[in-house]
């Protein structure tokens, strides 16, 4: 054998061996994943715009209302191991009827506020990020068009953004809803035992997450009444043929399960009564020039379009749940958040089958490919790989990695939008103080929870637990009467927390007049007024 076969080259030169060692024909690479994971650009461009949105869901400030409510009573429940039947967030509303129809939202917010702050904003964002996910991969599913699923997504997103980035029941709830509106309208045409059986345990779950229980029963209640019509004009209305229909009697079955389902509350059908209480509560109409209201007449735009265009018939359980609760976010706007993912999941492969828009080209398979013999098989996932990338970049971003990678952890200032009150709560913490503190309802929220102040507010956002006197006088002090001093003195407030910005008349008022009170705290958002003496 030659020598030189094994001896590396002169100085200057790569170390090398004989060229049959470096012929390739003799090894082949093997991809391990099947080709179901084979992306192309149009799918990574969708995982690209839910990295997006994931980092700014992850940067979005927290609020000073809602989420601290849900801590302060998941508090109350784990210090008391029983449900409370006093709103513990406002003294004044002792002796009131009260109960606590979210305490699973609760607890859960309760030992996530344990934590910290940042796992307020984690949980939050983690929460949201399954609702995008399912929603996207589900659009997907319907369409097989990157483009559709993309502005599926984005129109979602503006549709209830502020809700996605707010530490609530709802953002808890929405991956469950989404669930349910693909098992009742895009489910398999034969009902199973696996569907109705899923379908029970998310009603079950979202009824000790929230009395908002009842807008899944009404979905489903809606499907089923749309699917009995459907049925009875395929049978030329022979209501016999209904009533012998599997379908329609697994329906009826699953629906009354449901309801039974709800009971399984340590509320049981009190949460029924707290229901019809809190629907007569919600009067504020949508408005149609927010972004919301804009995404709102999209979806009824788009639904004139599908009934005009579509060829056939369209199933009428789905144009009788998107009508309905359409109709129903109009006069009142806190149940878009329900309408938003219905909307998407619903009228998009509707648009896509009315307006004829094809679903993506079907790659070519490796067979078919005449330069499959020159390129390795992996190069087939290099997207999949970009879109893993991707993943992983918008995570290193997020504020999410600093317990992964580390990092500087973001101040309280940094934690919190601007219109909260940073400052003042932070002065409250550290000068403890007597007696009641008024402060705006939206404000009372934290400044009354164990992250907070940790003071007694005169309200928070859960007025309408308050006596009826007590919000008259609420009302008057908003305003910057002149008997606020009067006011003052009847409840035992001994402190105000006043926002400059939107209680500018109250301000006045205890600027001109604030004999026996002094102002303890200021700063260009807030100012706190104190008792003499106090």
């Amino acid at each position: 054998m030659d020598a030189t076969q094994h001896t590396p080259l002169a100085v200057g030169t790569l170390s090398t061996y004989h060229e049959t060692t470096l012929n390739t024909d003799q090894y082949e690479l093997e991809s391990l994943l099947s080709d179901r994971f084979v992306l192309t650009w149009r799918h990574m461009s969708v995982v690209g715009l839910v990295c997006v949105l994931f980092v700014l869901l992850s940067f979005t400030p927290l609020t000073s209302h809602t989420t601290w409510l849900f801590a302060a009573r998941g508090e109350a429940i784990l210090h008391d191991g029983q449900l409370p039947t006093n709103d513990v967030t406002q003294s004044l509303s002792q002796g009131m009827t009260y109960r606590e129809t979210s305490w699973l939202s609760s607890v859960f917010w309760a030992i996530v506020a344990r934590q910290s702050l940042e796992a307020i904003s984690w949980a939050t964002t983690l929460l949201a990020s399954i609702s995008l996910v399912l929603l996207s991969i589900n659009l997907w599913q319907a369409t097989r068009n990157s483009l559709l699923t993309g502005l599926g997504v984005l129109w979602f997103a503006l549709f209830i953004w502020s809700s996605l980035g707010l530490g609530s029941s709802q953002v808890l709830i929405l991956p469950l809803w989404i669930g349910l509106i693909i098992l009742s309208l895009r489910g398999s045409s034969n009902a199973s035992l696996l569907q109705s059986g899923i379908t029970i345990a998310l009603v079950t779950l979202w009824a000790n997450l929230d009395a908002t229980v009842f807008v899944g029963i009404a979905l489903l209640a809606v499907v089923w009444l749309g699917n009995s019509a459907s049925t009875l004009l395929q049978n030329n209305f022979h209501w016999n043929s209904l009533f012998q229909d599997r379908n329609f009697r697994f329906a009826a079955v699953t629906l009354e399960l449901c309801v039974l389902a709800t009971l399984l509350t340590p509320l049981g059908i009190g949460l029924w009564t707290e229901v019809f209480q809190a629907w007569s509560l919600q009067s504020v109409s949508l408005d149609i020039t927010s972004i919301t209201g804009l995404c709102w007449v999209v979806a009824i735009i788009l639904l004139g379009v599908i009934l005009r265009k579509h060829q056939g018939p369209l199933p009428i359980a789905e144009v009788l749940t998107v009508s309905i609760f359409g109709l129903i976010t109009l006069p009142l706007a806190a149940q878009v958040v329900w309408f938003a993912p219905l909307a998407v999941l619903t009228l998009i492969p509707r648009a896509q089958a009315a307006l004829g828009i094809a679903s993506d080209p079907a790659p070519v398979p490796v067979e078919a490919s005449d330069e499959s013999n020159t390129k390795p098989p992996v190069l087939r996932f290099a997207y999949t790989l970009g879109a893993v990338l991707l993943c992983w970049i918008a995570f290193a971003i997020s504020p999410l990695s600093q317990a992964v990678l580390g990092g500087q952890a973001r101040t309280i200032g940094e934690l919190f939008d601007d219109a909260t009150p940073v400052a003042a709560t932070r002065y409250l913490r550290e000068n403890p103080v007597d007696g009641l503190v008024f402060a705006p309802a939206t404000w009372g929220d934290l400044l009354q929870s164990q992250q907070g102040g940790r003071v007694d507010v005169y309200a928070t956002t859960s007025m309408a637990y308050l006596p009826q006197q007590a919000k008259f006088d609420y009302n008057k002090l908003n305003r910057g009467e002149v008997t606020w001093s009067k006011i003052a003195d009847r409840y035992a407030i001994n402190t105000f927390v006043i926002d400059k910005k939107n209680q500018s008349t109250l301000l006045e008022s205890v600027r001109e007049n604030h004999d026996h009170w002094q102002i303890a705290f200021e700063d260009d958002l807030s100012l706190i007024l104190r008792r003499s003496g106090k």
